[in-house]
């Protein structure tokens, strides 16, 4: 698992790529949670359209970290394909 963090605007985009296994979580979920915590990030995009395999149970943690990060005011997204081909178009 690679993953790297940039931003557009008011936004941070997390991007991750490879394959992500239950033991990686505990990583993302300390970056995630330093964004928006401690950070106080309020517009988090997870990119994983270059992630080739998820295990199911991550699948509830990403919705963990999207109610976090509601409970701070803020919203997590998942970008799908189309809208990361939109930001790397526009150059942000």
């Amino acid at each position: 698992m690679c993953f790297g963090i940039s931003r557009a605007g008011g936004t941070v985009i997390v991007t991750i790529s490879g394959e992500i296994g239950f033991d990686d979580w505990p990583r993302i979920d300390a970056v995630l949670a330093d964004l928006i915590e401690a950070q106080e990030n309020l517009d988090v995009v997870l990119d994983l359209c270059e992630v080739v395999y998820l295990e199911r149970e991550a699948v509830p943690l990403i919705v963990q970290a999207a109610r976090q990060a509601h409970r701070h005011g803020g919203r997590l997204r998942l970008a799908d394909r189309a809208c990361r081909d939109r930001w790397l178009a526009s150059g942000r």
